[in-house]
C-alpha cells in the first residue's frame, strides 16, 4: 500500500534523526568547551531540523490519503496562537480540508498538540526555526554565558539566583549567611557552601536554547508519528 511505503520512509528518517541527535549532543558539548560553534554542528542541526520537518509533512500526506483529501498544498498544520477555535480550523482548512468531518478523532489529536497547548510550545519553536532556514544557509546560533550563585545549607535547603538580576543591600541573609553588599556574595560559614556557577548555552537567533529544543524533537516526534498512524 502507498501508506505503508511512506511509513517505512518516515521510520527510516526517524531512525536517522535519533542517531544524529546523539552526534549533535556530543558536538554541542565539545563546542561549548571550545567556546566556539563547530561548523559540522551547524550542518548537522540544519539537516536534523529539515529531516524532522519532512517527517511531519510526510505524515500530513498520509493523513490526506487516508481521508481522501486532494489538494495541491498539504502541510502539517501548526498554529502558534488560537483565537476562539478558528485559527487551527483555518490551518486545517488550508492544509487538510474536511479532516474534521472525515476523521474527527485525528482532528482532535492534531489540535491537542498545537503550540498553544500545555508543554507543546516547542513545536511552534521548531516550525519557526525551520521556516527561517528556508532563507539561510545555516541555522544561526549564539553562544551565551550566564552566572548563578548557589548557597547550600548543611541542614538542608538550597537557594540559587542570577547575580545580574538582583542586587542586595546591607542586612540581607541567605541560608543564615550575611550577604556582603560590595561583593554581592554571601559570606561562607561553617553551615553553608557558596558556589558560583557559569551556565553556557547555544541559542538560535530567536533566543531559543538549541539543545533542549533538539532533545524535545528527539523525544516527541516519534510519539506524535505513532499516535497519528494509530488514528489513520
Amino acid at each position: 500500500m502507498k501508506e505503508n511505503k511512506r511509513k517505512k520512509d518516515i521510520d527510516a528518517l526517524i531512525a536517522n534523526i535519533q542517531v544524529e541527535y546523539k552526534n549533535i549532543e556530543s558536538l554541542y558539548n565539545s563546542s561549548l568547551n571550545k567556546k566556539e560553534i563547530d561548523a559540522n554542528l551547524k550542518i548537522k542541526i540544519k539537516n536534523y531540523l529539515e529531516n524532522t520537518r519532512s517527517v511531519l509533512d510526510y505524515c500530513a500526506h498520509d493523513i490526506a490519503d487516508s481521508a481522501s483529501i486532494v489538494s495541491d498544498k498539504i502541510y502539517f498544520p501548526v498554529v502558534a496562537k488560537e483565537k476562539n477555535g478558528t485559527a487551527f480550523e483555518g490551518s486545517i482548512g488550508r492544509n487538510l480540508s474536511e479532516l474534521q468531518s472525515k476523521n474527527s478523532i485525528l482532528f482532535d489529536y492534531l489540535e491537542s498538540i498545537q503550540p498553544y497547548q500545555a508543554d507543546c510550545a516547542w513545536l511552534g519553536d521548531f516550525i519557526d526555526i525551520t521556516n527561517d532556514n528556508k532563507h539561510q544557509n545555516l541555522t544561526p546560533q549564539i553562544r551565551t554565558e550566564s552566572q548563578r550563585i548557589k548557597s547550600e545549607h548543611t541542614g538542608g535547603g538550597t537557594v540559587s539566583w542570577n547575580p545580574s538580576a538582583v542586587k542586595f543591600g546591607s542586612g540581607v541573609f541567605i541560608n543564615g549567611a550575611p550577604v556582603n553588599p560590595i561583593t554581592q556574595m554571601p559570606v561562607q560559614t561553617n553551615d553553608t557552601v557558596i558556589t558560583k556557577e557559569t551556565w553556557v548555552d547555544f541559542q538560535f537567533n530567536n533566543s531559543i536554547s538549541a539543545l533542549p529544543l533538539l532533545r524535545k524533537i528527539y523525544e516527541k516526534i516519534p510519539v506524535i508519528v505513532e499516535s497519528i498512524y494509530k488514528l489513520l
